[in-house]
């Protein structure tokens, strides 16, 4: 993976190129991507929100290891997660295989890396983020998407942040 090219890539761009390399593992893993639909969707919401706050209210609700920290709905007052989809997430979590959670965590780590602060140059918070989900992948042997994609979601537009995009329509699962 060329680190110039992702250099080139709209924090937008890079946080949907973080949820493609999970669907990736998804895939690799053999899991019924409809089971992760939901998930899948909430991760993809980033590419088009307004406001981040809102995409790190639920991400960090259905998140495995905060997830499963509870048993019972009531035992948190969850914000974004219903009853139901607090349910689902915990049956679905019970065996997942590890590297679900973490690269679950870096994408998330990936998604704040700019959460309160102003993109400058070329964003090396999340440069720095997006590299480790990188070097996780190739640790893995997990294979990583075609960069070619997320070229045109350049860091020049919006301040660093890219065009909102519609990202459930480059989901090789959902869309």
């Amino acid at each position: 993976m060329d680190i110039e090219q992702i250099k080139l890539v709209s924090f937008r761009g890079r946080v949907a190129y973080g949820i493609s390399c999970f669907e990736n593992i998804l895939m690799v893993l053999k899991y019924n991507p409809n089971d992760w639909r939901g998930v899948l969707e909430y991760l993809w919401e980033f590419t088009s929100t307004q406001y981040l706050d809102d995409w790190i209210d639920v991400i960090v609700e259905l998140i495995p290891e905060n997830l499963m920290e509870f048993s019972l709905y009531d035992e948190n007052e969850f914000e974004r997660l219903s009853e139901d989809e607090f349910v689902y997430l915990s049956k679905l979590y019970l065996n997942i295989d590890n590297t679900i959670v973490i690269i679950l965590r870096k994408i998330y780590e990936l998604g704040i890396s700019h959460a309160y602060s102003v993109i400058e140059g070329y964003g090396e918070s999340s440069l720095n983020s997006l590299q480790k989900i990188i070097f996780f992948m190739n640790q893995n042997n997990f294979p990583l998407p075609d960069i070619q994609s997320f070229l045109i979601y350049s860091i020049k537009e919006n301040r660093g942040w890219g065009d909102k995009f519609d990202g459930i329509k480059v989901s090789k699962i959902i869309n």
